[in-house]
């Protein structure tokens, strides 16, 4: 008889564990081959934070402020993606990512990283080929 009253007591934390976990908002799909990067010291954001490109476009990236000359890079999350691989090394405005022709359809994230340390993971969106 104790164990049965011991039971319920038991049950209650698999029951809360169980609980459906929200959902995560997606973030909207931007048709655009610009995004503008703004790095700070504590942060940093990508406008917009997800766009949908066509293989062949050529993504520019603007970074916003007065970046200096190798402060912004992006790094893909999946290291095969090099396209996704590029920095403000040569021009401290701006820099131009090249979506290939063979990039499979599908979404991709990568990183930015920054002087500062601040990091953040937008993803592109590659929607359609060029025949």
């Amino acid at each position: 008889m104790k164990i049965i009253s011991y039971l319920p007591l038991m049950l209650v934390p698999f029951v809360a564990a169980c609980e459906p976990q929200p959902n995560k908002t997606t973030v909207a799909c931007s048709n655009t081959t610009h995004i503008t990067i703004t790095p700070s010291r504590s942060a940093v954001t990508a406008a917009p934070e997800h766009i949908c490109v066509n293989r062949g476009d050529t993504i520019t990236v603007t970074v916003a402020g007065n970046p200096k000359k190798g402060s912004v890079s992006t790094t893909p999350k999946v290291p095969k993606n090099t396209w996704l691989s590029g920095s403000n090394a040569s021009n401290a405005a701006e820099f131009d990512l090249f979506v290939n022709k063979d990039v499979v359809n599908g979404e991709y994230k990568y990183i930015v990283n920054t002087q500062s340390g601040a990091e953040l993971d937008p993803r592109v969106t590659v929607q359609t080929s060029i025949d």
